[in-house]
């Protein structure tokens, strides 16, 4: 059994990086806030597959605007187990990163 408190990884894809960036800030603030051990990034949608296949990546948060590529990494994230949802817009726009945590640590528990 994997240990509880061994760092998770959070992956956030979009197609622009900056707000991303921001998000990713806040993601990452909000996790340290609450003693969290996770490490939270972000990468292009372009390159997620290959971002998976070479890096441990417990939790996929895909970007509003890139939920399109939903339907082109599913089978693969399937395949590599990789649970993935979709941040809201609403949390995306506010860059809200307690919420987007919220929904990393559902997907890291339950596994989708």
């Amino acid at each position: 059994m994997a240990n509880e408190n061994e760092q998770k990884t959070i992956l956030l894809i979009c197609t622009a990086g900056i707000t991303t960036g921001l998000l990713v800030r806040n993601v990452q603030q909000a996790a340290d806030e609450q003693g969290v051990n996770v490490h939270v990034y972000s990468a292009p949608a372009i390159v997620a597959e290959q971002t998976i296949q070479t890096q441990a990546v417990d939790a996929l948060l895909i970007g509003p605007q890139s939920k399109y590529e939903v339907a082109r990494l599913k089978d693969f994230l399937n395949y590599k187990a990789v649970p993935y949802k979709l941040i809201s817009k609403e949390d995306y726009e506010t860059l809200d990163g307690e919420a987007v945590l919220k929904d990393s640590l559902s997907l890291l528990k339950n596994g989708h």
